[in-house]
């Protein structure tokens, strides 16, 4: 059964609200780092701090892992750094997220993610986020007829193409090139994770690489250790 709550899931999440930052006394600050698997620093990873929830009101088993409220976000820098001030004290999950492929937003994929405690007045350090390995699905589309518009961004909603997990829950493969006469985009996944590609297009006909018109079961997708995914090839044919 698909949870509603978490039909679309996009890589760059929406705050909930903007924290109402108060007197300094009741604010602390977070210093930490992304590394990868290899403990390489992670440079240009979102990492996302939102409130932690209490084990009672989590619905579901890692992964995902439920987190609260968004509060703050930062980049990181060249070294894989990053810093969050002004933060109200209190108990966060700490969520890191990159358009690179082939790593995993530990709230996504792990049965953990980092969890803080920030005191007032104080500065946490320290903090480090990894990043573990995925399979990454990688996705061409031709489009002969240039029927995809241009995007600025890492998803076109008028074209997706959705990762969806035992749970149901759904992420987004996000656009890695664009040309005239095609796109490419990819999502990854743990190794060994199945996982069903689904492609959500109101507005427009795509074929799979058989010639055959998409269909709403999806394709199965399984990513042993070790073996690299080939590309999935669709084409646009026309509009709906």
């Amino acid at each position: 059964m698909r949870v509603a709550a978490f039909r679309t899931i996009f890589i760059w999440f929406t705050p909930l609200f903007a924290l109402n930052v108060g007197a300094a006394t009741v604010n602390g600050s977070i210093h930490g780092s992304v590394i990868d698997y290899t403990g390489k620093p992670v440079a240009g990873a979102r990492v996302v701090i939102s409130y932690s929830l209490p084990s009672a009101a989590r619905k579901f088993t890692a992964p995902p892992v439920i987190t609260g409220p968004f509060a703050q976000d930062a980049m990181t820098d060249s070294t894989g750094g990053f810093e969050v001030a002004a933060i109200r004290a209190g108990q966060y999950t700490a969520c890191a997220q990159t358009l690179a492929p082939g790593l995993l937003d530990p709230c996504r994929w792990s049965a953990a993610a980092p969890e803080l405690t920030v005191i007032a007045g104080q500065t946490l350090t320290g903090v480090r986020i990894t990043m573990a390995h995925g399979a990454i699905i990688p996705i061409h589309v031709n489009d002969p007829q240039g029927l995809l518009k241009p995007v600025t961004g890492p998803i076109d909603f008028a074209c997706q193409f959705h990762a969806v997990t035992a749970k149901g829950l759904h992420y987004n493969a996000n656009i890695q090139a664009s040309t005239a006469t095609g796109r490419d985009h990819s999502i990854t996944v743990p190794f060994g994770a199945p996982v069903t590609l689904e492609v959500i297009s109101p507005h427009l006909k795509l074929n799979d690489a058989s010639g055959n018109a998409v269909t709403a079961q999806g394709t199965a997708v399984n990513a042993p250790v070790g073996s690299a995914l080939a590309t999935l090839v669709y084409t646009v044919t026309g509009t709906k």
